[in-house]
């Protein structure tokens, strides 16, 4: 039981980056779903939505209501917190080539 009420001192934690308004993710959409992303282009722009897994909570990104694939970043964590505290979030395409699709993230 002990430890568990403390700031997270000493680990690089998530505390200590960004604030959820600010936080800022360039990343790959991991997973990626060929039929949707096929479809995009530079300055699409992506719902992140937080959906429940087995064990954990999982990102997803979303196209005209379609999934198009995942995010994984280091800031994933981070970014849960953020949706998880009401903080809501877009991926906007920067690059799409064939199954590579880069986006940024960022509070909207």
């Amino acid at each position: 039981m002990s430890g568990s009420s403390g700031g997270g001192g000493g680990w690089g934690s998530f505390g200590d980056g960004p604030s959820c308004e600010d936080l800022v993710i360039h990343t790959q959409i991991s997973s990626p779903v060929p039929a949707v992303i096929n479809g995009l282009s530079k300055g699409d722009v992506l719902r992140v939505e937080l959906k429940q897994g087995l064990d954990t909570h999982i990102v997803e990104l979303t196209f005209k209501g379609k999934v198009a694939g995942g995010l994984s970043s280091a800031q994933v964590v981070k970014l849960i917190d953020c949706i998880r505290g009401g903080t809501q979030y877009q991926a906007e395409v920067q690059e799409a080539n064939g199954g590579q699709v880069k986006v940024k993230v960022k509070a909207i």
